[in-house]
């Protein structure tokens, strides 16, 4: 199979398992299945067409033969196949039993004065980190200004700080969700957005903004995708398409025009036929592939191994292993998997986790969680722990089908634990009230049977 085949089988998977799907689920912004529909399209066929156009991958990536592409797309077009078969195993044995349970875990809400107290400390603490730690702080820095007036000491060499400064912006999320989309929590989620923005990786910003769009979903009880929304989506992804340049230039402290220049040839240099990183995760996950085969190599699971030591700092271990251990095994010096920093997307780490069989089973076994959790909570609104949960696992999903499993822990639970412990924290309280109702009720009634 070449490329050209590649592509007509994909684009006819791709038609053809969103049919499939519309037809045995609801046609909803909160289905994860069309989630992971526009993911493919958007990582793996809008990256063959660009490939059968002439494009070519970048020689740091070290892609060495047209056959491992073809692989990469089929591994992907397998996980295609088995989210679809996932969604209609869901449709067809589980709905009924589905909302049976959610019928009653109902009364399960998230708490007011939970969610002040968290969104409180976001904003504080979070604030701070993200003035201190942030990459315009790390800019002044490396210009001979020092900006941070905190001594954390050795804290300040681990990822903890730019963790925290990631929590800013929850915190205005909370409010949103507490308080609504007025003018006082939409001003203070535009100005965290902004210093997000500028101090965060570009991913930090886009989820929170998509996170938003979900709890504003929520609130108007709407499904669909309105055409403002549409627009503004496709907007937000310009801009984010020419962000890194613009970033760039302002923490180095360039003048406009020569911001201006950086961000023109970024677009020139992303349109010509080499093409930019951020377009060739689908070439990043072929070349995991093809060094696992070369390899001989399977990691049957050790892949998220890092998740076990992930939170000791490594001023304690020095030792820590890395994260990225297993691209740093598969890098050789013409494929700097480790170097680059590629990522694997949730397909590549399946196969080269289990081979052929993991790229269906995977990526299988999450729709069907996720479907599970969607029909559960279809009929919540914001103010349910259960809703709010599935919709940071909702948003978990962008980095899950990019980088891999690891992220199904990492990001709900370190990303964006603020936002989860709302939800975690609120389900404990009332499950304790009710425990506590329930042995009040059961001693009445024992007092009430006895012989008078």
């Amino acid at each position: 199979m070449d490329i050209e085949l590649a592509l007509i089988v994909d684009i006819l998977l791709l038609i053809s398992s969103l049919w499939l799907i519309l037809q045995v689920s609801k046609p909803s912004i909160f289905n994860p299945s069309l989630w992971w529909v526009a993911l493919h399209a958007y990582t793996v066929t809008s990256r063959l067409i660009a490939l059968n156009r002439g494009a070519e991958s970048l020689a740091v990536i070290g892609i060495r033969d047209a056959r491992e592409l073809v692989n990469a797309a089929i591994a992907s077009d397998v996980s295609l196949l088995a989210v679809v078969a996932g969604t209609i195993l869901i449709s067809s044995r589980t709905y009924r039993v589905v909302e049976s349970v959610s019928a009653r875990n109902s009364g399960i809400r998230l708490s007011p004065r939970v969610g002040q107290i968290i969104s409180i400390l976001c904003l504080t603490i979070g604030t701070c980190a993200l003035i201190e730690f942030g990459y315009f702080a790390i800019g002044a820095r490396a210009r001979g200004i020092d900006v941070s007036a905190i001594n954390i000491g050795q804290f300040e060499d681990s990822s903890y700080p730019i963790t925290i400064a990631g929590f800013a912006v929850q915190g205005a999320l909370i409010q949103c969700a507490l308080r609504g989309f007025n003018r006082w929590t939409v001003s203070l989620l535009l100005i965290l957005l902004a210093l997000t923005a500028f101090n965060l990786p570009r991913s930090s910003a886009v989820l929170a903004i998509l996170m938003a769009f979900l709890i504003y979903q929520t609130r108007s009880s709407q499904h669909t995708l309105p055409l403002r929304w549409t627009m503004g989506l496709v907007l937000l992804g310009l801009v984010w398409f020419v962000f890194k340049p613009i970033v760039g230039g302002v923490i180095a402290g360039k003048d406009l025009r020569t911001v201006s220049t950086d961000v023109q040839d970024y677009i020139e240099t992303s349109g010509d036929t080499k093409g930019s990183i951020d377009t060739q995760f689908f070439d990043m996950q072929a070349t995991y592939m093809a060094a696992a085969d070369e390899a001989g190599r399977r990691f049957y699971g050790a892949t998220t191994l890092p998740l076990f030591y992930l939170p000791i700092p490594r001023f304690v271990w020095p030792d820590k292993p890395r994260q990225n251990d297993a691209a740093l095994e598969l890098s050789t010096e013409s494929r700097q998997i480790a170097q680059v920093g590629m990522v694997p997307t949730l397909s590549g780490e399946s196969y080269i986790n289990f081979g052929w069989m993991g790229c269906a089973v995977i990526p299988f076994l999450y729709i069907l969680g996720m479907q599970i959790a969607c029909r559960r909570v279809s009929s919540y609104d914001i103010t349910s722990a259960a809703r709010w949960v599935y919709l940071i696992m909702l948003i978990s999903m962008l980095q899950i089908f990019r980088d891999g499993l690891n992220s199904l822990v990492l990001f709900p639970l370190v990303a964006y634990l603020p936002l989860l412990g709302w939800g975690v924290i609120s389900r404990l309280l009332t499950r304790g009230r009710r425990t506590k109702n329930i042995s009040i009720c059961c001693a009445v009634h024992a007092v009430n049977q006895r012989p008078s």
